[in-house]
């Protein structure tokens, strides 16, 4: 972009604040050429720094009337292309913040319903083998995975020995585990944790 000389500053910006469309253009031309790099430079995008550039100036323009009590005409248009600039980049940090932080929670609720659809699911899926297990099988792995309680407490609940209780769980937990199969379940952690109760 051209640029222009420019005589008196003082006097053209008091011509702008008057509302001078001329001074307008003779400071447009003369700040155009040395604003543009600057915001370039910070917003690493042509189109970008060219609307930033024009906002800056249609700013000027709308505050002109300010303009008559500047005394540092450079300073100022150049503290203005400063401050459009680095809104715009806080805005875009701001938004690009926002944008991750919706994926990243989007993310953690899709997994978390996929996990608490699999848990349940497959939750379901051992009850439905639970109730096919031998009357005295069911039992023993119910008192064991529901109530927590441990063979040698089953076994004197049952009037059973240790062994027995130990032989009925390791028969019950084989039983679901090829019932899951067949019905083509994966084992996640929460399944091995069910089965197995570690």
């Amino acid at each position: 972009m051209k640029v222009r000389s420019l005589e008196n500053e003082s006097e053209l910006l008091a011509a702008l604040a008057g509302g001078s469309e001329r001074a307008f253009e003779k400071i447009y031309w003369h700040y155009v050429g040395r604003i543009h790099p600057y915001v370039l430079k910070m917003v690493k995008d042509e189109l970008v720094a060219e609307e930033i550039v024009q906002e800056i100036f249609v700013q000027l323009w709308e505050k002109r009337a300010l303009l008559s009590s500047v005394q540092h005409p450079t300073s100022y248009i150049f503290h203005m292309a400063s401050s459009r600039t680095l809104n715009y980049l806080k805005k875009q940090s701001n938004h690009s913040r926002i944008l991750m932080n919706y994926a990243r929670l989007g993310s953690e609720l899709v997994n978390a319903t996929a996990d608490d659809f699999d848990l349940k699911e497959s939750a379901a899926i051992i009850e439905e083998a639970v109730a096919q297990l031998p009357e005295q099988r069911r039992l023993i792995f119910e008192m064991s995975r529901k109530q927590g309680m441990s063979n040698e407490q089953i076994a004197d609940e049952l009037s059973l020995s240790r062994q027995t209780v130990k032989n009925q769980l390791v028969h019950a937990l084989k039983f679901i585990r090829s019932f899951m199969e067949k019905r083509q379940k994966l084992f996640s952690f929460a399944i091995y944790f069910l089965l197995t109760g570690k």
